[in-house]
């Protein structure tokens, strides 16, 4: 490794740190046994990110109140406490567009979530039908291959929360109405 022009031997480097750390007490690099009941099992991204928008889509809802600190720590919890009870009506009404456009979020993430596990298993059956296809082709030596169905509609039932219907007034609140356009002065 070098840094400014001069060799550093990294090994030698990582085993400075990994003593220093050792002499603190600290964990190094080395193996360590985890114990099977001890690790959590392995989790499918597009449904924990989907429980996620569905757990923090409405920003209207305070997070708990509480504090490591004592004294002037727990008067700070009071005053939020005392804020959160008195101005409640106006945060509804100040993160209201929010809470709308996380719903949106969510629904739309929940549709694509569907459509990519509606693609992933229609690549896996293709993949499939052309291994199985080569290993017929093999045995009769007949080189035609069928060609792949066309994707059909996505099921219903893996489809999740529909989106919201759209309100019946089109234009966003603080956007200028559609105006005619100019015509040259002098014709």
């Amino acid at each position: 490794m070098k840094l400014l022009g001069r060799d550093i031997p990294a090994r030698e480097l990582m085993a400075r740190i990994e003593e220093r750390l050792r002499t603190r007490g600290l964990p190094t690099s080395e193996a360590v046994d985890i114990p099977a009941e001890g690790v959590e099992p392995r989790v499918e991204p597009l449904t924990f990110n989907l429980h996620a928008l569905e757990d923090n889509a409405d920003a209207t809802r305070a997070l708990p109140l509480q504090t490591h600190r004592g004294g002037v720590g727990q008067l700070v919890v009071v005053a939020k406490w005392a804020f959160r009870k008195s101005c409640q009506v106006f945060i509804n009404e100040a993160l209201g567009r929010q809470r709308v456009f996380n719903g949106h979020v969510r629904d739309s993430y929940a549709q694509l979530s569907a459509e990519v596990i509606r693609l992933r298993r229609e690549v896996e059956q293709l993949r499939a039908r052309q291994a199985s296809l080569t290993t017929d082709a093999s045995v009769e030596s007949a080189p035609a291959v069928a060609p792949p169905e066309p994707a059909s509609a996505p099921d219903t039932h893996e489809v999740l929360p529909k989106p919201r219907p759209a309100s019946a007034n089109t234009r966003r609140a603080g956007t200028p109405a559609p105006t005619k356009p100019r015509r040259p002065k002098g014709r």
